[in-house]
């Protein structure tokens, strides 16, 4: 992790330094992005893109380099926040589906290591785990992301939703209720078809 900043003579940020903060944080930012767009893929692509072009350009911005991770995760939710507000005023709705590139990097990736049983199993969990997720309301889904996937506290979480904490540990509370309740209906329905 990148503790500072090297800092060029003009008071910026050096690229480089930018780099190895961006590339240590890579793999959670795209998590979140694509759990913030339901799981779009081609659209959580765009938005960690935005939000990335946005922090290099703004990267002088960052006051206290010991933050880096935050402010990265920061610029992702508020791209995420003006991109949803802009659809709002549109009233368009973009959705992407299954392309055929995506299912021929599925089915090149595939290998059957595990039992035909055990793969079900451990995907429908995935799958019902994505749902859920998914179906949360995209206030909900956002506290749930920050504080229990990526592990922002509640002041992080909430200074990057410009909400309140006892906004965030309110929706955390109704997130995490309503994910239970919605997997408990899904493994039900699973054991129901099961005994069929």
């Amino acid at each position: 992790m990148i503790t500072a900043f090297r800092v060029a003579r003009g008071g910026t940020p050096e690229p480089k330094a930018f780099e190895e903060l961006l590339a240590a944080n890579l793999d959670s930012l795209y998590r979140t992005a694509l759990r913030l767009c339901g799981g779009r893929t081609e659209e959580a692509e765009d938005l960690l893109q935005d939000s990335v072009l946005r922090a290099f350009a703004k990267r002088d911005n960052l006051r206290d380099p010991r933050a880096g991770r935050s402010w990265l995760f920061t610029t992702l939710v508020r791209t995420h926040l003006n991109r949803v507000r802009s659809e709002r005023r549109r009233r368009e709705t973009l959705e992407s589906d299954f392309d055929d590139r995506q299912f021929e990097a599925a089915l090149a990736g595939w290998s059957q290591s595990e039992t035909p049983d055990e793969r079900l199993d451990r995907d429908a969990t995935r799958a019902a785990v994505r749902t859920a997720i998914d179906g949360l309301d995209p206030e909900l889904r956002e506290v749930l992301l920050l504080t229990d996937l990526e592990d922002f506290s509640h002041r992080e979480a909430a200074a990057m939703l410009e909400i309140p904490e006892g906004t965030v540990a309110s929706r955390l509370f109704r997130a995490r209720a309503a994910l239970r309740s919605a997997l408990t209906a899904q493994t039900t329905q699973r054991q129901i078809r099961r005994s069929v």
